[in-house]
Order: structure tokens, then sequence, then C-alpha cells
């Protein structure tokens, strides 16, 4: 793997889910250097592959970070069930 930066205009790409024109000075990670993207890209360093982690409920609970406690809500008084209503005459 290595990380590649744009030098040079012309190279489109993903940013965020949007296909663009990649900006020269943006720096990206791909296996090798694209053909269409040779002269227009320099390498600035050998990655070596990563690994990550994923944290999945119940792992270990000491690992999860606190959920904020919820205020208790104030019990609302209880209205009778029967309401009269005043009709005119």
């Amino acid at each position: 793997m290595k990380k590649l930066k744009v030098e040079k205009a012309g190279c489109w790409g993903v940013i965020d889910g949007v296909f663009q024109q990649l900006p020269v000075g943006h720096e990206f990670v791909a296996v090798d250097v694209p053909a269409a993207f040779a002269g227009r890209v320099s390498i600035v360093a050998e990655v070596g592959a990563q690994e990550l982690e994923v944290a999945t409920p119940g792992d270990n609970p000491a690992e999860q970070p606190e959920q904020p406690e919820q205020p208790e809500q104030p019990e609302q008084p209880e209205q009778p069930a029967t309401t009269k209503s005043k009709k005119g005459k």
C-alpha cells in the first residue's frame, strides 16, 4: 500500500461518496499508482496493512462508553375519567 499525493490536476476519484476531481494536495492510500494517475501523483510513504478493530456490543461492558442517564419524567396527576360538559338550553 502506498500513500499518494495529487501533484497535478486531472485525477478523478471519490471523496466522501462523491465522484469528483481530486484537488491538488489531496492525499490518499492505494495499492499501487493507478495508470491514469502516472505523472500526476507522487508517493508520500509506504503504508503497511492496517488492522481495524470493530467493537461489538457485549464484548466487554467495562470498555463500553457510558450512556448518559435520561432525566426522570415527573408523574402527571391522573385526570378523572368522566368529565361533565355544560350544555345550554
